[in-house]
């Protein structure tokens, strides 16, 4: 992996994470209408579309939501099979020209990525 790989590696990994975040927001939102209209005592016709297109936008961002958490495994994968394991809990700065640097800390169960300024 070359210094240009593993900069934009840590950054994808930032970029997926908080793409996943956004994602469970969407979803939280959408539960939160469907059970507002699912307490409604009466529906009406534009209430079951409004049921029905939510369902559709829940399950395109479900699908959404894996497809990021399954990149963000793989570029984590990539991560840790380039950092050696003897540096696990070693802060290792990541620069890149014209970028700010990236400091990551690989851990057994966790890999943490900070921005520098």
């Amino acid at each position: 992996m070359t210094q240009d790989q593993f900069y934009y590696c840590l950054e994808r990994i930032l970029g997926l994470r908080e793409e996943i975040e956004e994602t469970c927001m969407v979803r939280r939102r959408a539960q939160v209408t469907e059970s507002a209209l699912a307490e409604e005592k009466q529906l009406d016709f534009d209430s079951l579309r409004r049921f029905a297109d939510n369902k559709e936008q829940a399950d395109r961002n479900t699908a959404s939501s894996h497809a990021l958490l399954k990149e963000l495994a793989a570029q984590e994968a990539k991560l840790r099979a380039f950092v050696p394991v003897s540096a696990y809990g070693t802060r290792i700065e990541a620069t890149l020209p014209g970028h700010p640097p990236l400091y990551v800390l690989v851990e057994t169960d966790r890999i943490y990525i900070n921005k520098g300024s």
